[in-house]
């Protein structure tokens, strides 16, 4: 994974950031949606986090080759406005 782009990993985390604040508010609201996380690894989270993972490698793989800007900052705010957003999601 040398050659991916930090742009590519960037998309990867708000796609893994957002998957977790979205399932975390099913699995909260819809108690069919926590019994499945739990039925595919013998607890919610653990299951949140595995499919969180396997999204953000294939997200990775997807952007890999997408080219950076010469000042990632926007990225890296971008990032941190998504997590703060999802909290409130979750929250």
């Amino acid at each position: 994974m040398k050659n991916i782009s930090t742009r590519a990993l960037v998309y990867a985390t708000h796609c893994a950031i957002w998957f977790v604040a979205l399932i975390t508010v099913a699995a909260e609201t819809l108690p069919a949606v926590k019994e499945l996380l739990a039925r595919l690894s013998g607890h919610h989270w653990t299951s949140k986090s595995g499919i969180a993972l396997v999204l953000f490698l294939i997200t990775a793989m997807l952007f890999a080759r997408k080219k950076d800007p010469k000042d990632v900052s926007g990225l890296i705010l971008g990032v941190l406005a998504s997590t703060i957003l999802a909290g409130l999601v979750i929250f």
